[in-house]
């Protein structure tokens, strides 16, 4: 058995520099053995041949790809090449349909033909039959997972791509938090400020889903919308105080009142969810959807191919938010998928930590200091942090401590019954473009790898994109994986 390394890529990557080249530095120099390649990217757009016969259950469409409007079939230029050099080929399906306001999107506004904004990870064709409702009846940003159409798109894309190329396999992606961490702290991109959404999904489908399971779907509305005041009583009284963190935009409730609750935030966060346990019920619902799409995606590849492999990827904020922990249940996964790759990067991880630190700072303890929520939060996780020096830690990031306690708790959590590859970074930012906190060294390569093998990994995926990685970094995760293969007799 060979110790696994996934390396996401994107077309363009062998567009510009060749196919063969590409792939032969790849096997040679930092030991790849799987190519994760963006067949479906991002901004919606598919770089294969789709067949229409495959969507007759969804109106949603993917757009062709710049490239494949060349003629650059990805799929079908790197499948043989790859097999040729013992490398397998997994699609990396980014399932990231959101339609992010642009004041709170990552991405670079774009102007239209027309000279209107528009949202260029909104391409996906017909994406608004299918999106979430909010507790005010309006259609959110984000699809519903629950959604018929949403899910049979996902399962055709699977289904269209194995039948129509060898591939070995499929990564599937997903990056979105519940209704609960949405209402207290917005957007889940841990490099954003904090603006609290309202409450989702009441379409027509979860309503019917929570009739079934006994939820009183009013009794969830009238609990969101105390959280909701809840949560923007905090956030008023940040751009009061012309806190930075605080993202400036209209308030959805009528209230107020800046002034803390008198026996604190988190007393009173639990009081409401104490008097509306529906909260914590539909939120429970909304990640027992999400986890329902990934068997049925399971399902699908392996109705169509039983041997192809299905891996399923674990955003970062899930490794320092608690509700998330408990709700995106990897327990649970290890029955519907072939191994789990947790993101798990240390280098840009403290960077990652300590901005989701402030935005939970301000949800849940603004009436104490940001370093005593520090030390409430990671109680439960137990990290080697040095809060005497908490400001610095985007500078010093997350140490290999927290590689090790996680890679361990991620195998103990699965039994050992599924192989957990984590997600170890190569030049992912570690602060806005203006300024990197902690750029990446080729030690801190090393070093992260060699522990999570020490620490029982089977494999490793190594992050972000090729596009972004240095050579000297990817050289320095070579040596680690040549070491890893020797010291743990890896065949």
């Amino acid at each position: 058995m060979n110790f696994f390394v996934g390396l996401p890529t994107k077309a363009s990557d062998f567009y510009e520099k060749g196919v063969e080249p590409v792939l032969d530095y790849l096997k040679d120099t930092v030991h790849v053995s799987a190519v994760f390649i963006q067949a479906r990217t991002y901004y919606g757009e598919s770089g294969y041949h789709a067949r229409d016969e495959y969507y007759a259950f969804t109106k949603l469409r993917d757009r062709p790809s710049e490239l494949m409007k060349k003629g650059f079939d990805i799929l079908g230029e790197l499948t043989d090449r790859s097999h040729e050099r013992g490398m397998e080929v997994y699609s990396h399906f980014l399932s990231y349909d959101f339609i992010h306001p642009m004041s709170e999107s990552a991405v670079a506004e774009q102007v239209d033909e027309h000279g209107f904004i528009q949202v260029p990870n909104a391409q996906l064709r017909n994406l608004s039959h299918v999106l979430e409702i909010d507790q005010f009846g309006r259609k959110s940003h984000r699809p519903c997972l629950l959604n018929p159409e949403y899910r049979a798109y996902h399962c055709a894309v699977v289904e269209d791509q194995l039948r129509g190329y060898p591939i070995d396999g499929v990564i599937f992606n997903t990056e979105r938090n519940g209704p609960l961490t949405g209402v207290l702290i917005g957007s889940g991109v841990s490099t954003m400020g904090r603006k609290p959404y309202a409450g989702t999904c009441f379409c027509p489908y979860c309503l019917e889903e929570a009739h079934r399971r006994g939820i009183d779907a009013s009794k969830a509305k009238e609990g969101f919308l105390r959280l909701l005041e809840f949560s923007e009583r905090s956030w008023l009284a940040a751009l009061k105080n012309k806190d930075p963190f605080a993202i400036p935009g209209m308030a959805l409730t009528d209230i107020r009142d800046t002034s803390p609750p008198p026996e604190g935030y988190f007393v009173e966060f639990l009081r409401i969810i104490s008097r509306f346990p529906e909260v914590l019920a539909w939120n429970q619902m909304w990640y027992d959807n999400m986890l329902s799409l990934f068997a049925e995606v399971y399902g699908t590849a392996k109705a169509v191919s039983p041997s192809r492999k299905v891996g399923f990827h674990v955003w970062h904020p899930r490794a320092f938010n608690p509700f998330m922990r408990a709700l995106f249940n990897v327990r649970e996964m290890r029955r519907y998928c072939d191994w789990i790759k947790p993101k798990m990067d240390h280098t840009c991880g403290g960077y990652r930590f300590y901005r989701y630190i402030q935005r939970i700072h301000q949800a849940l303890f603004y009436d104490r200091t940001l370093e005593q929520a520090a030390r409430a939060v990671n109680a439960v996780f137990d990290w080697d942090v040095d809060f005497n020096e908490f400001s610095r830690l985007p500078e010093q990031g997350l140490g290999l401590d927290y590689l090790e306690k996680d890679t361990r708790a991620y195998i103990a959590e699965v039994d050992d019954a599924v192989p957990i590859y984590p997600g170890i970074g190569i030049d992912m930012p570690s602060g806005p473009e203006s300024h990197k906190y902690r750029p990446c060294e080729p030690q801190y390569v090393y070093d992260g790898l060699m522990t999570i093998a020490k620490a029982g990994a089977r494999g490793t995926v190594l992050c972000r994109d090729l596009c972004e990685m240095q050579e000297k970094n990817m050289e320095a995760a070579g040596k680690a994986i040549a070491e890893i293969q020797r010291v743990y007799q890896y065949d």
